[in-house]
C-alpha cells in the first residue's frame, strides 16, 4: 500500500486482517492526493471513480476535496433534523464547579493582588468523567437509499451529544469493515478525541454522506494487497455487530452504530429511525418512548395529507 504505515496485516481466528487507520482527515486526504497504487490484480475497474454520480455522488476529485471541508450537502436538513429529534432527546448543560489553580480560564482577583500562586480559577466537573467510544460502521448494503444514510448520521450526532450532555467523554470512529472468503478488511478513521466536543460541521461528511464511502473508503480499499480475487466487483460483505464486537475485542461499554438495516433504520419517519437505532442500542426507555410517540404521530400527518 505504497509502503502506508498506517496499514497492518495479520492473522486472527483464522482469518487475514487488513487493517488500514488514520488519524484525521488531514491524513487521509494526504494519503490518497499521493495517489497510492491500485491492486490491479483483483481490481480491474476503479469503482471509487468510475461509478456513476447516481450511486455515488459527485466525482471522486471533488470527495476527495471534501476531506479537507467545503463539503455542504445538505446541512441545512441535517440541522434542521438534530434540532426536532434534541426536542425529544433531553441534551443537559455540563455541571461544573470551580476551583483554585495555578492555571485556568478566569482570574481570581484578590488571589492575585494578594500574590497567591493560585491566582486563576478553573472549571472541574462535579463528578468523575466516564469515557466510551462509539464505533461507526459505514458499511452498507448497496441497496441502501441516501435517506437511510442521512438519518444514521443525524442520529448518530445527536448520541454523542446526548453523552457528551451526561458528562461522557466520547471517542467517535468511523469504520467499515467487511470480508471476503477468509480475508477481512478493516478501514478506520478518528473523528473526535474524547476531550473534544463533537463539530457537526466536520462530522457530517463521512457520517451524512454517499461520497465518503463509495468514493474515498473504496479508493483506499483499491490500494490493499488482498489476495482472495473475488473482492471485486462487490468489495465484500458487511461484518455484522455480533461479529465485529467479539472479533476486534469491543468492550461492553462502547456501542456500535451499525447498517441501516441492523438499526431498523428506514429512511422514511426519523422519530421512528431514532426509537428503533436507541432501543437497538440498549439506551433510556424514556428517550425510546418519547421518540416513539412524536413518530407516530409524524405518521398520522403523513397519512393525513395524502
Amino acid at each position: 500500500m505504497n509502503e502506508l504505515a498506517n496499514l497492518r496485516i495479520y492473522e486472527q481466528n483464522y482469518m487475514r486482517v487488513y487493517r488500514v487507520s488514520f488519524r484525521s482527515m488531514g491524513e487521509l486526504y494526504m494519503y490518497l492526493k499521493s495517489d497510492p497504487p491500485v491492486n490491479s490484480s483483483v481490481f480491474s475497474s476503479l469503482s471509487s471513480i468510475n461509478n456513476d454520480l447516481s450511486f455515488a455522488g459527485v466525482s471522486y476529485e471533488w470527495a476527495l476535496e471534501y476531506c479537507m471541508g467545503g463539503y455542504e450537502g445538505q446541512y441545512d436538513v441535517i440541522l434542521k433534523l438534530q434540532k426536532s429529534i434534541e426536542r425529544y432527546v433531553p441534551i443537559k448543560q455540563y455541571s461544573f464547579q470551580m476551583e483554585h489553580s495555578f492555571a485556568g480560564s478566569h482570574p481570581n482577583v484578590p488571589a492575585f493582588v494578594a500574590d497567591s500562586p493560585k491566582a486563576m480559577y478553573r472549571r472541574k466537573r462535579s463528578e468523575e468523567k466516564k469515557f466510551c467510544t462509539v464505533y461507526f460502521n459505514l458499511a452498507c448494503p448497496v441497496m441502501s437509499t441516501s435517506k437511510e444514510i442521512l438519518h444514521r448520521g443525524v442520529l448518530t450526532m445527536s448520541l454523542v451529544k446526548l453523552l457528551e450532555s451526561e458528562g461522557m467523554g466520547v471517542d467517535l470512529r468511523v469504520f467499515m469493515c467487511v470480508h471476503e472468503h477468509d480475508e477481512i478488511f478493516l478501514f478506520e478513521i478518528s473523528l473526535k478525541s474524547p476531550q473534544e466536543t463533537l463539530n457537526t460541521k466536520k462530522a457530517f461528511y463521512p457520517l451524512c454522506s454517499r461520497e465518503f464511502l463509495r468514493r474515498i473508503v473504496i479508493r483506499a480499499m483499491e490500494s490493499v494487497p488482498f489476495r482472495t480475487k473475488s473482492w471485486y466487483p462487490n468489495y465484500g460483505m458487511p461484518v455484522t455487530v455480533d461479529w465485529f464486537k467479539p472479533f476486534f475485542r469491543i468492550p461492553d461499554r462502547d456501542l456500535i452504530v451499525s447498517t441501516p438495516g441492523e438499526m431498523g433504520i428506514k429512511g422514511r419517519n426519523i422519530f421512528l429511525d431514532g426509537a428503533h437505532m436507541f432501543e437497538k442500542m440498549g439506551l433510556d426507555k424514556n428517550i425510546i418512548i418519547r421518540l416513539r410517540k412524536a413518530g407516530l404521530s409524524n405518521e398520522s400527518r403523513l397519512y393525513s395529507n395524502h
